[in-house]
């Protein structure tokens, strides 16, 4: 079985200053800053870190529903991923 730490992950805002990046809380405790070359670049990134547990699961589940017969509700759970990966939710 694949354990990672178990979800939600968050985004961490940076602080007032802006020097210090996004990062991602994972589970109840610990986190990381997100290391990119600006502030923008690090706030896409940790929305996509942060998805990840979830993004896994729905490709575990639509796998199996696609092996059922399923690609409607499949397509339906990997759209739903997507969209929160691109941070479009939260």
């Amino acid at each position: 079985m694949f354990e990672h730490t178990p979800g939600p992950w968050r985004i961490i805002e940076p602080q007032e200053d802006k020097l210090r990046p996004y990062g991602v809380q994972m589970g109840k405790e610990g986190g990381f800053m997100v290391p990119c070359y600006t502030v923008e670049q690090s706030k896409h990134n940790s929305k996509l870190i942060a998805a990840a547990p979830e993004m896994f699961d729905a490709i575990i589940l639509a796998k199996d529903l696609l092996e059922k017969g399923n690609p409607r509700t499949a397509m339906t759970i990997l759209g739903e991923a997507t969209v929160k990966a691109k941070g479009e939710t939260e």
